[in-house]
């Protein structure tokens, strides 16, 4: 069925409909063996994109995860558009080498722009924090690296290369980083530190815009990563909670030296029946609103904490990328919570349920119902096609609930706004559907329970769009094409 998709397709995108952490890993994963180029085009190490392969977990910050198909020839591009931290970039080659997985093939953009020690300062004194309405950036320097660019400051990729050059823009930092104290020894510091990361990605470096024209003109099948998610986009997104760069189909494939009119078909992931935002900022269908809002900002709130609070054993899976903490997803006090009657419990529920912290961060996503309002939007921009993902994870709820409409002081609208007060002062319109049972073992779109099915169908008219393809489980054999 994905050969039925993706007939006459030379390039796919795959892109997130809602705040990110919707599932592209897996199904850039399941999409990877048909494209002969894959490529990556904004944002950083503030990214996490996760797969399963061989029955191992892998996270990818950086390196477009399709690079575990690099021993298949597969060209694996980190684009124009993105911002690199050398020295993470270089523990994913680590990984890389230590699970012996090839990345001969690997180009890295002359133009992408690098992440440097006072990026990564200023951001953690001046952003990270959630407190008194912060936004929560990751810290990894995302933001001041694009702030850099911008301006014409920034160093690129390519300025590595160039001792003097670098030197130059380096002192030109300390006009705009005061308090980082970058003196003549510290640029000394940085350059000896930079040296060996430089050296070692050399081999990767490329003019990867005309690398990119080439294979499109050559007819080759590209596939476009996306990071992050449309209503984080700096360009569309609920501003000024959003990250740096344009996550959007125009900023993904620009970011990688590409029209959007060059993608055939791009693909919008969106979580369904529920929801999930990291960080700060709007989030209308929100289970239990500004409290789990709260809850989630915390100091010390992970996912071992919420094990331990509510009495669920757990054990530790130490492998390649980190310490990975496994439960039973399906205890019995996971279900009691996702039916409760408290927003804020059943939110606790669904987030256990569905494994909901960040790849990058770890802190406990925010949960919340579907919203159609916001994925119609979505699909006005970055096109008409969704992926439905984690449908699975909600089994054996009592029932759940997709947003149709906004309620300010009594006035129902189907209209999405990006002004973040707006979106706070709104009250989410549902329609309530029967729960179901796992879905896990279902093979074909017509085996759904009807009560799924009906929600998808009211949410294809809603918002406009048509749902291809779903996403049972986190293997690579549970996703289902639903139309091609």
């Amino acid at each position: 069925m994905l050969e039925t998709l993706l007939n006459d397709v030379q390039t796919a995108a795959v892109l997130c409909n809602q705040f990110g952490d919707s599932g592209k890993g897996k199904v850039i994963h399941a999409l990877a063996p048909w494209a002969d180029v894959i490529a990556r085009g904004t944002g950083g190490n503030n990214a996490g994109h996760t797969l399963i392969l061989n029955g191992q977990e892998m996270v990818f910050h950086l390196i477009p995860s399709g690079i575990v198909y690099d021993h298949e020839g597969k060209i694996n591009i980190m684009g124009n558009g993105m911002v690199i931290d050398l020295e993470e970039l270089c523990k994913e080659l680590d990984q890389l080498d230590t699970r012996k997985i090839s990345y001969n093939n690997l180009m890295i953009s002359q133009d992408a722009h690098v992440i440097m020690p006072y990026h990564i300062s200023q951001d953690q004194q001046k952003n990270q924090s959630l407190a008194q309405g912060g936004i929560g950036s990751t810290g990894k320097g995302i933001g001041p690296c694009y702030t850099d660019k911008i301006a014409r400051r920034g160093i690129m990729i390519g300025d590595l290369y160039d001792v003097d050059r670098l030197v130059k823009k380096i002192k030109k930092a300390e006009l705009f980083y005061p308090e980082q104290k970058i003196d003549d020894g510290a640029i000394d510091d940085f350059i000896q530190k930079i040296k060996p990361l430089a050296a070692r990605i050399k081999p990767f470096v490329r003019d990867t815009i005309q690398e990119m024209h080439q294979f499109y003109n050559q007819g080759k099948k590209i596939l476009l990563e996306g990071a992050q998610g449309l209503l984080l986009s700096i360009e569309y997104g609920t501003y000024p909670y959003v990250t740096s760069s344009d996550c959007s189909l125009n900023g993904t494939a620009a970011g990688v030296g590409l029209s959007a009119r060059a993608v055939d078909l791009p693909l919008g992931l969106v979580k369904f029946p529920f929801m999930t935002r990291v960080g700060g900022g709007p989030f209308p269908t929100e289970l239990g609103g500004r409290d789990q809002e709260e809850y989630c900002q915390q100091p010390g709130r992970t996912l071992e904490s919420e094990l331990q609070l509510y009495e669920i054993s757990s054990t530790r899976e130490f492998n390649l990328e980190s310490n990975q903490v496994r439960y039973d997803r399906r205890h019995p006090a996971i279900l009691r919570m996702m039916n409760d009657s408290d927003p804020c419990t059943k939110a606790v529920g669904i987030r256990l349920a569905a494994n909901e912290f960040g790849a990058t961060t770890g802190r406990p996503r925010r949960i919340g119902w579907v919203d159609a309002v916001a994925a119609r939007y979505a699909a006005g921009i970055n096109g008409p096609y969704f992926v439905l993902t984690k449908v699975d994870c909600v089994a054996d709820t009592g029932h759940f609930n997709v947003c149709y409409g906004y309620n300010t002081n009594g006035t129902i609208s189907p209209l999405f706004s990006r002004d973040s007060e707006a979106l706070r002062g709104v009250s989410p319109e549902y329609k309530q559907y029967e729960g179901y049972s796992d879905l896990r073992d279902l093979t074909s779109y017509d085996k759904f329970p009807q009560s799924v099915r009906k929600a998808i169908t009211e949410f294809e008219w809603f918002t406009k769009g048509k749902v291809v393809m779903l996403s049972t489980g986190p293997k690579d054999n549970q996703i289902i094409v639903k139309e091609a």
